[in-house]
């Protein structure tokens, strides 16, 4: 239901845990960032990680709905008020503004699940067979992130019927890619050192 131009949905999920979830990874992500080398590479790849935290701390901040089917039925009819919003600096819908920081979050996590094999010295043709050659762990919600990613990337009608991932994956992965990072610390250190 739309009251004025603010959606009345509520999320799926208990945002509390995931809230709570995501305040302890980031305890996890400042130790790696202060423990690890200043190199290019290792900077360059924790950004993005740093990006993802902030895209999805921020999905939770507005109020971040999973989405499984298609859009709204008034979905279209809204973005040209937003262009304008956004062109004079003013406030957009906060639904609208969740979707933004967890797209936002979910790109770099799929960007990482690229580069941190690749940092990690991983072989392999493709991403998936370099993250199989450096990651004995799971990383199964991490691999759907970056399937869903490359649909938004080279399906023409992206995600627009639904999604699939959901707020509990994307935690998920950005909790799967720590745990590669915090358990290669040391070789890490080393390469880049």
């Amino acid at each position: 239901m739309l009251v004025g131009d603010q959606m009345t949905l509520k999320p799926a999920y208990d945002p509390a845990p995931l809230k709570q979830r995501m305040q302890e990874q980031a305890k996890y992500l400042k130790r790696l960032l202060i423990d690890l080398p200043d190199h290019d590479a290792i900077t360059d790849v924790f950004d993005y990680v740093v990006g993802a935290q902030y895209g999805l701390t921020k999905a939770l901040e507005f109020g971040f709905v999973d989405r499984v089917g298609a859009w709204h039925s008034t979905y279209r009819s809204h973005l040209p008020q937003y262009a304008d919003n956004i062109a004079a600096q003013k406030q957009v819908n906060d639904l609208w503004l969740a979707g933004f920081y967890f797209n936002s979050g979910i790109q770099r996590l799929a960007a990482c699940f690229d580069r941190v094999p690749k940092l990690l010295g991983a072989s392999g043709k493709d991403a998936g067979k370099r993250m199989k050659n450096v990651n004995a762990g799971s990383y199964v919600a991490w691999e759907k992130v970056y399937t869903e990613i490359n649909a938004f990337k080279h399906a023409t009608e992206g995600k627009a019927a639904g999604r699939t991932v959901s707020m509990e994956d994307a935690v998920q992965a950005f909790e799967e890619t720590l745990n590669l990072l915090t358990k290669n610390e040391a070789k890490l250190a080393k390469a880049y050192g």
